[in-house]
């Protein structure tokens, strides 16, 4: 593992600069079905999570949206139900709440990757500045460590930098889905960028037999989420809303072992995260060793949500046991209201360590939060976005 000097740590807020929606909007966008086809897979399974938080949960299709529970509601219901086997009500049974979880998770990878494409031709400011951030890490000397399943940093990265390998922290494997064949194929990839998720990530397949992860190419998300939903899950959507979708993709075979295997382990928004497999125990443990030895913490659009205690144990514990302490460094944004609650949960966190005037910075990825990582050195200067410049044309443009 490669010891670096800073030490990104990013939250939703960081991806909400290219597009892709907060943690408090995602239930909104999960139930957004617009352009999409009533008879596809989303459609039906957005109708059957409807019907599962309808019988659960009191809902009524009248309900507005923001009166739905959270998604670490709904989560942590089902996972302390389904895994220690036991019903949530009459109608689900363990094995149907799992279907409603992969039905959960799948529905985020498609909506996420749904939102990314929406905004993937709208260059506006902030996806300017977060381009400018990825291209002015040095990749020799800086990690990324993402509390989102999203691959926005791979994107950002692939674009800025030409990075198109990553070392994940975990012996993942870099992969590829066959043109022909159902055998997933192996890439011979040398890593370039640390690029550390504890809790999973949609670029990932795990194989159940022989416990090996893959990671595939940015906007492999669809081919990842059509591996998650087999036949036996539809069996259950039809018995809960009475309909099911014909369509099937072909299932895959792991390259290691050659099973029919693969599925996926996240960490979801439960307040009870299963993070006991493999692969994220080695994340965390390597995790640990970038804590302890990055000079510059820089948390950007990361709110230190009460969900993640087991996180925020891991950064009191490592902060506490270091002689030389880290330089701390938080970037946030959005409403005065929202700036004013995370500016508040930092300092009662980490106390005397951040200073509103000295390394907080209140909005958002602006000029002045550009200037302080220059300042401590976490990126490099370069060439600045230009506001003023739209469209493809501001691509390479400079902001003064």
């Amino acid at each position: 593992m490669n010891i670096v000097q800073h030490l990104f740590i990013v939250g939703a807020g960081f991806s909400a600069s290219a597009g892709l929606p907060l943690t408090s909007q995602f239930t909104e966008k999960l139930l957004d079905v617009e352009n999409l086809k009533l008879d596809g897979p989303s459609s039906l399974q957005v109708e059957f999570l409807k019907k599962f938080v309808f019988d659960a949960f009191g809902v009524t299709p009248e309900t507005p949206v923001a009166q739905w529970p959270e998604l670490e509601d709904i989560f942590t219901c089902i996972d302390l139900s389904a895994n220690s086997g036991h019903h949530l009500g009459p109608n689900y049974s363990p094995s149907q709440l799992r279907t409603v979880r992969r039905a959960l998770i799948v529905r985020i990878i498609r909506m996420l990757r749904q939102s990314y494409a929406r905004r993937a031709t709208d260059f506006n400011e902030p996806a300017g500045r977060l381009q400018h951030l990825l291209r002015a890490v040095d990749k020799q000397n800086a990690a990324f460590l993402s509390m989102n399943w999203d691959t926005v940093i791979e994107r950002g990265l692939r674009t800025a930098q030409r990075i198109y390998s990553y070392d994940y922290g975990c012996n993942a494997l870099a992969a590829s889905f066959p043109t022909r064949g159902a055998k997933i194929q192996r890439l011979g990839a040398a890593p370039e960028i640390q690029v550390l998720k504890p809790h999973g990530s949609v670029n990932w397949l795990y194989c159940d037999s022989c416990r090996q992860i893959f990671w595939f190419p940015p906007g492999s998300d669809d081919k990842i989420a059509a591996q998650l939903f087999h036949r036996s899950d539809w069996d259950v959507v039809k018995k809960i809303i009475g309909k099911t979708y014909s369509g099937q993709a072909q299932r895959r075979r792991c390259p290691e072992c050659s099973a029919y295997a693969l599925g996926t382990r996240f960490a979801t928004f439960s307040y009870r995260k299963a993070l006991d497999f493999p692969m994220h125990e080695s994340t965390w443990r390597t995790a640990e060793e970038l804590l302890r030895e990055a000079d510059n913490w820089i948390f950007i659009g990361y709110s230190l949500p009460p969900a993640d205690y087991e996180f925020k144990l891991l950064l009191k514990r490592v902060l506490l046991s270091r002689k030389r302490k880290p330089r701390l460094t938080v970037i946030t944004g959005g409403d005065a209201g929202a700036v004013e609650r995370t500016k508040l949960s930092y300092v009662r966190f980490f106390g005397e360590a951040l200073n509103a005037k000295r390394n907080i910075f209140a909005s958002g990825l602006d000029s002045g939060a550009i200037d302080g990582l220059e300042k401590i050195g976490a990126i490099n200067r370069i060439p600045r976005f230009d506001k003023s410049s739209s469209g493809s044309k501001a691509r390479g443009q400079a902001f003064r």
